[in-house]
């Protein structure tokens, strides 16, 4: 669990000393029911600094009343806008992350994706349901 939590966390990026973003993620309707163990694992990434992302930063929310993970992706500069779309990235990336939070998922635990800033959207939550359908 803490291999790939460590994975998770420094994929993509590495860590430097950047501010802490406040972002709020938006509303879900999603209920997990994560074990406890976990979510005291899991509530760690709420702490971590922000890291680089392709030109924006990169942080965690981690909601253990819901289970909910959101990886959040905001872009520095207001003028600046993403430049891929939901459907492309949830191809990509949806079997990256049964790959590596898999276990995680399959005990509750939900996973979502939030580009914020222009052009952003919120990918669907990625649940054991979705991480089956992959293994098909």
């Amino acid at each position: 669990m803490k291999f790939r939590i460590a994975t998770l966390v420094m994929t993509g990026s590495v860590l430097v000393g950047c501010t802490s973003l406040q972002l709020v993620p938006p509303e879900s309707h999603y209920q997990g029911s994560l074990p406890d163990v976990y979510k005291q694992e899991l509530n760690q990434l709420n702490t971590l600094p922000s890291t680089p992302f392709r030109g924006g930063v990169q942080t965690y929310h981690f909601d253990s009343d819901t289970s909910l993970l959101t990886i959040i992706y905001r872009l520095p500069n207001p003028r600046w806008s993403w430049n891929l779309g939901q459907k492309e990235f949830e191809q990509e990336e949806f079997p990256f992350i049964c790959q590596q939070l898999g276990h995680e998922i399959h005990q509750g635990l939900g996973v979502r994706y939030w580009f914020s800033g222009g052009g952003g959207f919120v990918s669907n939550i990625v649940t054991d349901e979705t991480c089956q359908s992959f293994s098909s």
